[in-house]
């Protein structure tokens, strides 16, 4: 049986940007969610994606794109072994940066 990981709320405490930040998450490359971001705002992601086969570990990276060039914002490590351990929490922090990111590793049915 696979593991998948689902990707809940995305809290910016601050901004890269002094309006808002053009937030892209990606899951191991491959992008999931993007949307305008501003500081003390919950966006809900909603989004499940499936584990790599046979690795232990993925990762997960925010970023804000900026014209014209993208501002790394941050990655994340999630590992297999976080499976049925309920909710964890992403961190995010670059410059002025600051966001958290809520996901959950279980088994696909």
């Amino acid at each position: 049986m696979g593991a998948q990981v689902h990707f809940a709320i995305l809290h910016c405490n601050e901004t890269d940007d002094a309006t808002e930040d053009e937030c892209v998450l990606r899951f191991n490359n491959i992008q999931f969610w993007n949307g305008p971001m501003k500081g003390g705002r919950d966006s809900n992601t909603d989004t499940f994606m499936v584990f790599p086969d046979n690795q232990t570990e993925a990762k997960v990276s925010l970023i804000d794109q900026d014209w014209p060039t993208d501002d790394f914002i941050g990655t994340h490590v999630i590992r297999r072994d976080e499976l049925g351990q309920g909710w964890h929490r992403a961190h995010f922090k670059n410059e002025d940066a600051d966001y958290h990111l809520d996901y959950e590793v279980f088994n696909a049915l």
